[in-house]
């Protein structure tokens, strides 16, 4: 098996940034905005606090739909490591309309309601 080169080093970066920020920041109790993320053309990377000490670093390859996640770990310096947690190719995932999705209201009847309004639910193309 050949892992991409670039991938690697992509991923090189990211735990590199994830490590960085674990050292830098002093991560609060587990919040729901990340403290920080980065963007490129192909790789997008942010991360978030999850225990005192610790961060999670996502890294979402933006050309193949897959995201890995990552566990950044501060502290003294023989406890300073990163650590992969998991993967997941999510192509599929953003095609659902929902999941796990304890909404008011669901997307379907919000679709019909606002279709029954006469409202224009195409999506707009990108040219």
């Amino acid at each position: 098996m050949r892992i991409d080169p670039t991938l690697l080093l992509g991923l090189a970066l990211a735990g590199l940034l994830g490590g960085l920020s674990a050292r830098l920041l002093d991560p609060a109790p587990v919040a729901a905005s990340p403290q920080s993320a980065d963007a490129g053309s192909r790789y997008v990377a942010a991360v978030g606090p999850y225990q005192d000490g610790v961060s999670l670093l996502y890294v979402l390859d933006q050309e193949t739909q897959r995201l890995a996640v990552y566990e950044a770990r501060g502290g003294a310096k023989n406890s300073h490591r990163v650590e992969f947690v998991g993967a997941r190719n999510i192509s599929l995932d953003s095609l659902l309309d929902g999941f796990n999705d304890e909404s008011e209201f669901s997307y379907q009847t919000l679709r019909k309601d606002f279709e029954k309004a006469g409202h224009d639910l195409a999506v707009p193309s990108k040219d």
